[in-house]
């Protein structure tokens, strides 16, 4: 007679049983790491990580739909044929801009003279906004007061 053979039965019962301590031990080194790392972040600065990289991602976003619009503009302006982009709206416009007539030195006193007399304007304005604002609080103070004393005040003594 041979070797002896194991039972094929109880090897494949070894078997799942292997496998199924192995799932088992998987989910338990999951969970183990969970704890460890909420353990880590205890005092880390996550939020503002995670603002940090939201706003660098939104960034990115931002530099690439600039570059797809440039690309596209270069590209409209290539074809040449057809209708005018916004880009060349914009610069002829600039263009207008560049062409103003210089200012004599009668325009540019008289324009600043204009230009202090409405900031005078515009202080007075200010300070009398400011000066009603602390006027209410006075008065809103007075009121409060007035209220404590009579709530402090014998009801019998009030008459």
């Amino acid at each position: 007679m041979g070797p002896r053979q194991p039972n094929q039965k109880a090897v494949a019962a070894k078997e799942r049983k292997a496998a199924h301590a192995a799932s088992k031990d998987a989910a338990a080194a999951k969970v183990n790491a969970a704890a460890e790392a909420a353990e880590w972040n205890k005092g880390s600065n996550v939020r503002s990580a995670n603002r940090a990289a939201e706003a660098a991602a939104k960034a990115d976003e931002a530099a690439r739909k600039k570059r797809e619009k440039a690309d596209l503009l270069a590209a409209e302006e290539a074809a040449g044929a057809g209708a005018p982009s916004k880009a060349k709206k914009s610069g002829t416009n600039s263009k207008k801009k560049d062409k103003k007539k210089k200012k004599n030195e009668l325009e540019l006193l008289e324009e600043a003279l204009v230009g202090n007399a409405e900031k005078q304007a515009k202080a007075a304005k200010k300070k009398e906004r400011e000066r009603k604002e602390r006027e209410e609080r006075m008065q809103m103070e007075r009121d409060k007061l007035a209220k404590q004393k009579a709530a402090l005040q014998d009801p019998l003594f009030a008459n």
